[in-house]
């Protein structure tokens, strides 16, 4: 009975959430530093713009955070922020929405997420912020870190839950990954070349103020993979922070609702990522 309230009201809160999103259009205007800790929800490619709604639900209805603006970014990376920020709002919550959802341009993604924490920065005197991010959305976060991360004056990252992260290649673009594993350092036996760079360049990642939640799911079936993302190439995220990181843990997801797209509908996984980001 008691899950069975739970999922009716996240249900409720996910229509909220999706609702609140086409009907307010308002933007606040005045800049006030913000004590609370922003958390920006990044989609996957191909996502749809209510991808990440049910991890915002869950967070309203086990923390109470609130969902407070949408940030809709173009094609020629505009922002346009859309909805109402009180002051004093307890754990914000932010839908970050990239128009174009079907690019694997790692470049593109990062500037499109720096001009939202711009944005966030200059409109609502953001200072530090958090970030979940679902398959192709962690490319955003860490391109963005190992490009900005070690500069002043941008806002800096607090907490990190990647789900389901591609960090050592990209499916149906770098087919000679399969299969892969990962070796007795940590590091994947196959390096894509994004991988190569980033190992390369590792010193500039500055998270020692951070902490980041790494969370992937296995079919258990021989693939060594939720269905779409290799285990290998989601833990190859360690190797790239390493001793960079002030906390890192990860957590692996097996049984039901562990393939790749389900995995941000997973009510577990919610709840694993709402502890990490809010207690």
């Amino acid at each position: 009975m008691k899950k069975r309230l739970w999922v009716i009201a996240v249900t409720i809160l996910i229509m909220m959430v999706g609702f609140s999103q086409f009907t307010d259009g308002k933007q606040a205007s005045v800049k006030r530093p913000l004590r609370a800790v922003a958390t920006l929800y990044i989609h996957g490619h191909h996502a749809d713009p209510g991808a990440m709604n049910f991890l915002m639900a869950s967070a309203a209805w086990e923390d109470n955070a609130h969902f407070v603006v949408t940030a809709t970014v173009s094609s020629k990376g505009k922002v346009h922020l859309s909805g109402k920020w009180p002051a004093g709002t307890k754990h914000p919550m932010v839908k970050v929405l990239f128009q174009n959802n079907r690019t694997r341009n790692y470049r593109l993604l990062r500037v499109w997420l720096h001009n939202v924490l711009v944005t966030l920065h200059h409109r609502y005197g953001i200072k530090r912020f958090n970030v979940v991010a679902h398959s192709l959305g962690n490319a955003a976060v860490m391109n963005y870190e190992l490009a900005n991360g070690h500069k002043r004056g941008l806002p800096r990252l607090h907490k990190y839950v990647a789900i389901a992260g591609n960090f050592d290649g990209i499916p149906g673009r770098h087919k000679h990954q399969h299969p892969n594993y990962t070796m007795a350092d940590g590091l994947p036996h196959w390096r894509a070349p994004w991988f190569k760079y980033a190992y390369r360049h590792r010193s500039q990642f500055n998270m020692r103020q951070a902490s980041i939640l790494n969370i992937y799911g296995n079919l258990r079936n021989g693939t060594h993979s939720d269905g779409k993302i290799l285990n290998a190439s989601t833990k190859s995220l360690k190797p790239l922070i390493q001793g960079h990181i002030g906390h890192y843990e990860t957590q692996e997801f097996v049984g039901k609702n562990v393939q790749h797209r389900h995995l941000r509908e997973n009510p577990r996984v919610a709840s694993r990522v709402n502890r990490f980001l809010f207690h």
